[in-house]
């Protein structure tokens, strides 16, 4: 079963990754045609984070960045961190993030199963960050085991700064007809479906 979500969510996000990465990674954009700046300007953003957690990155750390997609916050991380571990379940998500992103030198790049943590090893890292990531995931059961699989790779000490959300409503599919018209026509994205194997929002307790 877990083999099973692994190939479909790596299906789904492989093809959102190839209709427009940008926007998929970051909806603020316009859909085909991003504003590359504020794309990559994500340094306020992980410093609202963990602001608000009160923690710190070191430049001796290794964070461990569970959802990359094509490298926005791995830049941001890997400019206060001696070593980041970027993994995603799309491996076209991270062949782009390898074009993209030449510069870094600290950072791996790993493809992940979409289901555990398999390919980190147990107290390896000395954070784990993840932003706009988990709300995706599609089974409440999978991102518990990410919980739990972060608590493996930790080392004593570590944190992790893990954001969810636990409002149904912005879950729900944008499948209007309007919408879908404008996506046949490539004017609106087509990947705004629940991935398949989803559970829907009415299941998921706040």
């Amino acid at each position: 079963m877990a083999a099973v979500r692994d190939a479909e969510m790596r299906r789904f996000w492989n093809a959102r990754a190839r209709e427009d990465a940008f926007y998929f990674v970051d909806t603020r954009q316009r859909y085909r045609a991003p504003d590359s700046d504020r794309f990559w300007d994500s340094g306020e953003l992980v410093d609202y984070l963990l602001d608000g957690l009160d923690v710190r990155l070191r430049p001796t750390d290794t964070v461990l960045e569970i959802g990359c997609g094509i490298g926005r916050i791995t830049r941001a991380l890997a400019t206060r961190a001696g070593r980041v571990i970027a993994l995603d379940v799309s491996d076209e998500m991270l062949s782009r993030a390898r074009e993209l992103n030449p510069q870094l030198a600290d950072v791996e790049w790993v493809l992940g199963d979409g289901v555990t943590l398999s390919s980190i090893a147990d107290e390896s890292v000395d954070a784990c960050v993840s932003v706009v990531v988990l709300q995706h995931v599609p089974d409440p059961e999978i991102t518990l085991g990410y919980v739990r699989e972060v608590g493996r790779v930790l080392r004593p000490g570590g944190w992790a700064a893990l954001q969810v959300s636990n409002d149904p409503a912005i879950h729900l599919p944008r499948d209007g007809l309007l919408d879908r018209c404008m996506a046949v026509i490539g004017r609106a994205p087509r990947g705004v479906a629940i991935p398949p194997g989803s559970v829907r929002p009415s299941s998921f307790q706040p």
